[in-house]
């Protein structure tokens, strides 16, 4: 890739280091359904990589992927980097990385995003090694996917016959319900649940756990007002 030369002359540090920003100014999401994909594809796939510490998952978290470059970046809704070290980044220099760029990146389609504005990070995406791009527009229900093709660029990838898109990196599959909402199918089979859908299933079960509990202390003590030891039935 040919870097365009640099805009201004960067900023440094009182020892004259160049400082890569960690904000870059723009908030985290830009409206409530915005934050809540976020929030769902990312803490969804914590939750299926909770058992390993090479999987690095970051929301928002500026991305520089060339060295001495801060003007070059990108900030993804949600970015995986796989067989690589997790743990917190105050942002993801790429050349400390061992150069790694992430695998897989989801951006989310706000009323605020350009059709420029995806293009551009397609195209950014696609220069700086990323291995697919999966972009969700949650306002009309569509989603698209791209994956690195034998040219060595991402392009676009047709849903399958079933109307879903597979990440092979993840090992995942992804897709749109009825109304247009996104799924994600795990590799064991489970869809991938919100906190709150987990928060209110375990709920649910406790509250069954509750019930049946207390119907099968009322049948022994129904048995031994029979004179009937429920223990040794």
């Amino acid at each position: 890739m040919i870097l365009p030369p640099p805009a201004t002359k960067f900023e440094t540090d009182k020892a004259g280091q160049l400082i890569y920003p960690i904000d870059n100014g723009e908030p985290l999401s830009n409206d409530t359904e915005h934050l809540r994909w976020i929030t769902f594809v990312k803490n969804g796939l914590e939750d299926w990589f909770a058992d390993r510490d090479d999987v690095f998952i970051a929301a928002d978290l500026l991305w520089y992927p060339v060295e001495g470059r801060p003007d070059i970046s990108k900030a993804p809704d949600v970015m995986v980097v796989l067989d690589h070290l997790a743990g917190d980044r105050p942002s993801y220099k790429q050349w400390l990385e061992n150069d790694r760029p992430p695998n897989v990146v989801f951006e989310f389609i706000s009323k605020s995003n350009t059709a420029d504005e995806i293009m551009d990070k397609l195209e950014f995406y696609s220069d700086m090694g990323c291995e697919e791009f999966f972009v969700y527009d949650y306002r009309r229900g569509k989603l698209n996917a791209f994956r690195r093709n034998g040219g060595n660029s991402l392009a676009s990838k047709p849903p399958e016959d079933d109307g879903a898109w597979e990440s092979r990196v993840l090992g995942m599959r992804l897709g749109l319900d009825e109304q247009g909402r996104l799924w994600v199918r795990r590799p064991d089979g489970k869809l991938m649940e919100s906190h709150r859908e987990i928060a209110r299933r375990a709920e649910a079960e406790t509250r069954r756990a509750e019930v049946e509990a207390q119907r099968a202390e009322r049948l022994a003590a129904k048995l031994r007002e029979m004179g009937i030891d429920p223990d040794g039935v």
